[in-house]
């Protein structure tokens, strides 16, 4: 049930998601041509054009991407309403919008899926989004209300959000199959041996140890598969979370290094904004993570 809709601004950010006007025809289940007539009367409404189409394809105009930011917020803060009011009769619905970081679904102690099993088995009626990002990013997007709750390792806490720790996730240092320390007996590798080859590390998590006399990394990714592709190149070390790893059946193709000294580890909190703990979804969800790592943290 939508009591608050917007039918104008659905299409519009519809259209905008789906990247144009063919696709979004199967997103609302309507026709081209109901689409253009609909973005035409926004248009008439804000009296300016918010995309260009045509020949040279679907975009938006400079103004049509500030009308899509707000028109989204608005959206997004019509459905949380919504669900708020609908609540009052008992029932769970509405939005849940959840953020992770990349590759957390083999993280055994976080038992994510076993978390989200638990909470689609209860009777509701949520639609439900996982964003995966950055630590960083996901704070942004919790300040903003963009996300109900986050999952990462949040190194840097801000004040506005509330952190609950999770578990803890082990990474080592490993080349590839091709890297010239593959072969390498262990007692010709130490940290100076280590030091004079390239690193790849993600954006958000520097995690080359201080006892290497470079700690400048050579390469940033995005994500750990990204870092796993690079490693096995045999150009660059990296550090990768040992379940990752073993998740990948990649015993053959990567090597840890020296794993009594180079070895880090990454505590995951779940965060989430004080003003989310009233909604139901919310609540049922937090409550379903931390009994699934309760039984290892002490939650």
């Amino acid at each position: 049930m939508k009591l608050l809709r917007n039918t104008l601004l659905e299409t519009f950010v519809a259209v905008v998601d789906c990247g144009g006007f063919t696709d979004a025809q199967f997103a609302l289940g309507i026709t081209q041509s109901a689409i253009s007539i609909r973005i035409r009367d926004l248009e008439a409404a804000l009296g300016y054009r918010v995309c260009e189409r045509g020949r040279g394809g679907f975009r938006l105009t400079e103004r049509g991407e500030i009308a899509y930011a707000k028109a989204r917020d608005i959206l997004r803060n019509a459905r949380d309403f919504d669900a708020e009011l609908l609540e009052l009769r008992d029932v769970t619905t509405g939005d849940l919008r959840i953020g992770v970081v990349d590759a957390v679904n083999t993280l055994s102690d976080l038992n994510f899926g076993k978390s989200l099993k638990q909470f689609l088995n209860r009777p509701n009626d949520v639609r439900l989004e996982i964003v995966v990002a950055s630590p960083t990013e996901l704070t942004q997007r919790l300040i903003t209300g963009e996300l109900h709750v986050a999952i990462a390792p949040f190194r840097n806490q801000v004040a506005d959000l509330t952190y609950t720790k999770l578990c803890q996730e082990e990474h080592r240092l490993y080349c590839g199959r091709d890297h010239p320390l593959f072969a390498l007996p262990n007692d010709k590798i130490d940290l100076d041996v280590i030091s004079g080859y390239q690193i790849c590390q993600r954006s958000y998590s520097m995690l080359v140890s201080p006892e290497l006399q470079s700690t400048d990394p050579k390469a940033v990714v995005a994500n750990m598969e990204a870092m796993a592709t690079l490693i096995e190149t045999g150009h660059y070390l990296g550090p990768l979370p040992v379940h990752f790893v073993e998740s990948r059946s990649q015993s053959g193709r990567l090597r840890e290094l020296a794993p009594d000294r180079l070895h880090w580890t990454s505590t995951f909190y779940l965060a989430t904004r004080t003003t989310n703990l009233h909604r139901r979804a919310v609540e049922l969800f937090v409550e379903d993570v931390l009994e699934s790592c309760g039984a290892r943290t002490g939650l």
